[in-house]
């Protein structure tokens, strides 16, 4: 529990600013990879995210990430995410207070404002190298038409040509920062992700086989499959812009879903953010007031836009929801399934 004088403080009314410095303070306090790894294995990835099997659902690949510079975790299987007082809450069962006198305590190793300000710089430097990375594969990209990433959007029912932000590139699926080693490249569609002020600081791949007929597929040795669809760059907060920001757009998830949304809906623009984890992370620019929030037509994807329409109300702006027609699963099946 929290050391005497800190627990005493909590005890007793405080003015909002002394009791928002505690609440910083707690959550600075240690290490967050420290908190998690009483209830995960983590190891580490890159210089500044460790990886790990999610504490909140089953899975057998990890992808459960924590961030000690920024004192955050996110899985991109279930849209877990947070900082040390939130897992508390959510893994722990503890009550806010509860969480906020176990971090002031001593019961795990205390971090130094050196050692503080050295990951975050750490942090704030990968970052600017994964962004450079994304421009780069970006600055070798072609236009899609007549290549395989026209090929594989045919393959999808999608007939409309292919937006400026979504091009076609041969591009490596792994690299390893620490030793320079890059792997092959593989034929790609891939699409711009910008942020909030338009700036493109990522871009997802959809890695494809046969002249693009097909998407990536590899089974590996542990016998799990390998993903088709690679994010470099900064997924948080990003997204595929298939439409310029306007007072009201439409935000989905996957690309194949946003281009099927564009064919039923030219006259709308739509967005697309790289996966169900990160709808409700998704920054709009001032224009935008209003968002018409799409998922798929499972837990997953309508537990996706119930966050996200949250987080959008926390914000100041309108939410609307809207999912494909049953039977349908996603927007691309009821795009090649017509009406049901």
């Amino acid at each position: 529990m929290a050391s005497g004088g800190s627990a005493q403080r909590l005890s007793s009314r405080m003015p909002d600013a002394e009791f928002q410095r505690l609440v910083g303070e707690a959550r600075d306090r240690h290490n967050l990879s420290d908190v998690i790894g009483r209830h995960t294995t983590l190891r580490k990835r890159g210089r500044a995210e460790m990886v790990g099997l999610c504490p909140f659902h089953s899975e057998r690949t990890p992808s459960f990430e924590v961030n000690d510079a920024k004192g955050t975790y996110h899985c991109h299987g279930c849209g877990a995410g947070g900082d040390a007082i939130t897992f508390l809450m959510k893994c722990e069962g503890q009550t806010f207070r509860q969480a906020l006198e176990w971090l002031l305590g001593d019961e795990l190793p205390i971090i130094s404002e050196e050692d503080r300000a050295k990951r975050k710089a750490d942090d704030e430097r990968a970052t600017t190298e994964r962004i450079a990375l994304a421009r780069w594969i970006w600055s070798t990209t072609v236009l899609a038409a007549g290549t395989p990433a026209e090929v594989y959007a045919r393959s999808r029912g999608i007939t409309i040509p292919l937006p400026p932000t979504v091009r076609f590139v041969m591009t490596a699926r792994w690299r390893n920062p620490e030793t320079g080693e890059v792997g092959r490249d593989h034929p790609a569609m891939v699409c711009a992700l910008q942020n909030a002020s338009g700036a493109i600081v990522g871009c997802q791949c959809v890695f494809l086989m046969d002249g693009g007929r097909r998407k990536y597929e590899r089974i590996r040795e542990d016998g799990t499959k390998a993903k088709a669809k690679l994010t470099f760059g900064v997924a948080i907060g990003s997204a595929l812009r298939l439409g310029p920001a306007r007072d009201h757009v439409i935000t989905c998830t996957g690309p194949e879903n946003g281009l099927s949304l564009l064919q039923m809906m030219p006259e709308r623009s739509i967005w697309v953010a790289v996966g169900d984890a990160v709808l409700s992370h998704v920054e709009y620019p001032p224009e935008v007031r209003s968002v018409c929030l799409t998922g798929d037509n499972d837990t997953s994807g309508r537990a996706a836009v119930a966050r996200a329409r949250e987080e959008l109300l926390s914000r100041g702006l309108k939410p609307t929801e809207a999912f494909p027609r049953q039977p349908y699963g996603d927007w691309n099946d009821q795009l090649q399934g017509g009406p049901a």
